[in-house]
């Protein structure tokens, strides 16, 4: 769930970048075909970016990077993950976002079965050989893919022959695969309101170009507008299709009216160019932070509780201790799939609860403190080679390294479709409690 977690923040960040250049740059200009064309790549890359692998790490590094877990309180009565209520709050994004992903997919769904009906019903005829569908209901005239959808009864002769060259724009240039892409788009990032806009841009771009086309074809200019006035009255069957009614029509007659942009500002997609840059390297980044183990959507087990005041953030743990060298040469740093303990996160953070206990003695002593256990889990799922990268004595070391020790077998991490040997550090956080030491005994 974090690697989707990981894609929708890195797909959201990629269509709200792209999408702010267009709104600064390009989306006044009359270029219409240019602006459609980066919208298609600024959809497709915020879908296709995040999973486009990439590795880059600096040429050389002094020593192997591990992987490490958030930290797990313990306390003399009970062992918690300190994520447990974080957990928790993930489960509920998990469920509100799915439930939105599937509301608009059966949308989606039925959008498609609406159109599936409609041309059912009507059956199609040829017109200048374009394929129509006279419907019988108050539809405002649209397209989709290579069908027209027109109510003959509500479009005078005189106009009939504009709105069939304005649909055949959109046939011809297949705008229906934009609005698709738009849909997917929506679908998957449908709580991003940039995704939304992207939608909104496609239709009214398609609308821009089609209207050009039917000036190109040698209509009347005035006329034109005229009949766009005309026609706002009509039904929109549904986002999937491109309706010649629209809510446009004060920005349409506008642009047909508008002066052609200047040449000069095609250049201006020069600075989209920074922007997919900077997006390349934030998603490089974030894969070389993986490598480094510091990337929280692959070993995230639990959080730290503002709770615990002798607790220090995974942060500061990463610092002191990222960089440990191996005690084995095959074990790897960095890896295509991180092990899995059975149950993955919180199944991990179950068995801790259920198996280590806060020795007596450091009861006795009031001893607190962070144990960094160093762990490797082997290639047949296996672990081993359990060490104290950092202790505080009495009992808790060793306690820790016994839990450890008794972890059921994980799922192996894999590199290049290959099982491998992966470092892993625990830190657990032994604590008393505020106000909860136990004084020793006489």
């Amino acid at each position: 769930m974090n690697a989707i977690f990981s894609y929708l923040l890195e797909s959201s960040i990629s269509i709200t970048l792209m999408y702010t250049v267009y709104w600064l740059f390009l989306k006044r200009d009359t270029f219409f075909m240019m602006n459609r064309v980066y919208l298609l790549g600024a959809a497709g890359l915020s879908l296709l970016l995040p999973v486009i692998p990439f590795h880059w790490q600096p040429s050389s590094t002094a020593a192997t990077v591990i992987y490490i877990l958030d930290p797990v309180l313990i306390t003399p009565d009970k062992i918690e993950k300190a994520a447990g209520s974080h957990l928790q709050w993930l489960d509920v994004v998990a469920i509100v976002y799915i439930t939105g992903l599937v509301i608009f997919l059966l949308r989606f769904v039925v959008q498609m079965l609406q159109l599936f009906f409609i041309v059912r019903r009507n059956g199609t005829g040829r017109r200048h050989g374009m394929r129509i569908v006279y419907v019988d209901r108050g539809y405002s005239p649209f397209s989709f893919f290579n069908l027209v959808f027109i109510n003959e009864k509500n479009v005078p002769g005189e106009k009939l022959e504009s709105i069939l060259t304005h649909e055949c724009i959109h046939v011809k240039q297949r705008h229906t695969l934009d609005l698709i892409l738009a849909e997917m788009l929506i679908i998957i990032q449908w709580f991003n309101p940039f995704a939304w806009f992207t939608g909104r841009e496609f239709r009214t771009i398609h609308e821009f170009l089609a209207d050009e086309g039917v000036i190109k074809a040698g209509i009347n200019r005035s006329e034109y507008q005229q009949m766009i006035l005309d026609e706002t009255m009509g039904i929109q069957v549904n986002g999937l299709t491109n309706n010649f009614n629209v809510s446009l029509i004060k920005k349409r007659i506008l642009m047909i009216s508008k002066a052609k942009s200047g040449k000069w500002s095609r250049t201006k997609l020069i600075f989209a160019i920074p922007a997919i840059l900077a997006l390349v390297f934030l998603i490089s980044a974030r894969s070389y932070s993986s490598s480094v183990g510091q990337d929280k959507t692959t070993v995230k087990a639990s959080s730290q509780t503002a709770a615990t005041p002798q607790s220090q953030s995974a942060a500061t743990v990463n610092e002191k201790v990222k960089f440990v060298k191996p005690t084995e040469s095959k074990v790897y740093d960095s890896v295509d799939v991180i092990p899995e303990f059975p149950g993955g996160w919180a199944g991990l953070g179950q068995f801790i609860l259920k198996n280590l206990k806060y020795p007596e003695s450091a009861k006795k002593s009031q001893t607190q403190g962070k144990v960094l256990v160093s762990f490797i889990v082997w290639s047949n799922g296996s672990v081993g080679d359990v060490k104290i990268q950092q202790g505080i004595g009495h009992g808790c070391d060793e306690e820790a390294v016994r839990v450890v020790k008794m972890m059921p077998k994980w799922k192996p991490g894999e590199k290049g479709g290959k099982v491998v040997n992966v470092h892993f550090i625990l830190p657990i956080n032994f604590t008393l409690g505020e106000g909860k030491k136990e004084e020793p005994k006489k």
